[in-house]
């Protein structure tokens, strides 16, 4: 989720049960912390590479919430002494983890467990910028409550739209998979929120012998198919998946298809599934392999193929 959605949900969580203020160090403990853990973003000085291995990762997990909520409470006090500092921490918590839980929610997931395991959990459910939970927020903060019912029914509405959203899903999954259960052999299917349309899906239907990749529209129940990808394997392939790069490419997707290429040199294409931008897939590794298939060199390329970068 971006980041202003992010500190609108740390405000309007603030807001529910006071009066937001940024002389009060709670109120921007909360703040602070709902952006913090994109601060990951440092570690894009160093490249992409380095950067994706990260996003998400220490920042978003529960041991690194609680030492940034520590280190936004130590940084309040220095300015406000150690007024409310107790306050300032728990707004703290509840800021870093209202950014986890909206970053769990959508596609890319979080590592909840890190430094145990990298594996990012997701639930696939909301749009990177979701215009129903900006609208809930905006409301918290500039409409007054009159009652006690509204500090019930706002909450309310949001664990309602989650449920919406996944019953919804669901609902999607199987309509893909009568779609496809007389023609294919089908071994799993994905789907995630669009990009940008809050009525449409990308969906990855995995068959026993190829990668359907499409989008389907939430409301007409219409299905576009973009693109069908045959499954490949060989030893090159294992070989491949043990390289730094393969190793690093299985983590950061869960979804890939592989392709090889004997055109000129031996050359496996990993490409990542989940992500497309005007119909053209986002991240992608290349390995390049001599007569001997042995290993000359690889590029991860992230964000399009004209990024690449030397592994």
């Amino acid at each position: 989720m971006d980041p202003l959605s992010h500190a609108l949900i740390g405000l309007s969580t603030f807001s529910l049960i006071n009066s937001p203020s940024f002389s009060n160090p709670a109120c921007l403990g909360a703040v602070i912390g709902s952006i913090a853990p994109d601060l990951d973003i440092i570690a894009r000085i160093k490249g992409d590479y380095v950067y994706l291995r990260h996003h998400r990762v220490e920042s978003h997990s529960i041991l690194g919430a609680i030492f940034i909520a520590f280190s936004i409470t130590i940084l309040m006090s220095l300015f406000f002494g150690l007024q409310s500092i107790k306050e300032t921490l728990i707004w703290s918590l509840i800021g870093i983890f209202s950014h986890i839980l909206m970053d769990f929610l959508n596609s890319y997931g979080v590592a909840l467990l890190y430094p145990f395991t990298k594996k990012k959990y997701t639930l696939n459910l909301l749009m990177i910028y979701d215009p129903v939970v900006v609208i809930l927020c905006l409301y918290i903060m500039f409409f007054k409550f009159d009652s006690a019912i509204e500090y019930i029914v706002l909450p309310g509405i949001f664990v309602g739209y989650l449920l919406m959203k996944a019953l919804e899903k669901n609902r999607l999954i199987n309509r893909l998979r009568i779609h496809f259960k007389d023609d294919y052999s089908l071994e799993a299917i994905d789907i995630m929120p669009s990009t940008l349309n809050p009525f449409k899906w990308d969906y990855i239907v995995s068959t026993s012998c190829q990668y359907i990749v499409g989008e389907i529209h939430s409301v007409k129940g219409k299905i576009n198919h973009f693109r069908s990808l045959r499954k490949v394997w060989s030893p090159i392939v294992e070989k491949t998946l043990k390289e730094d790069l393969g190793i690093y490419f299985k983590s950061f997707s869960p979804i890939f298809h592989i392709d090889i290429d004997f055109k000129e040199k031996l050359t496996i294409k990993l490409t990542d599934l989940r992500y497309r931008i005007r119909n053209e897939f986002m991240h992608f590794a290349f390995f390049y392999y001599d007569e001997n298939q042995q290993l000359i060199t690889s590029e991860f390329q992230p964000f399009g193929l004209k990024n690449r970068i030397k592994i």
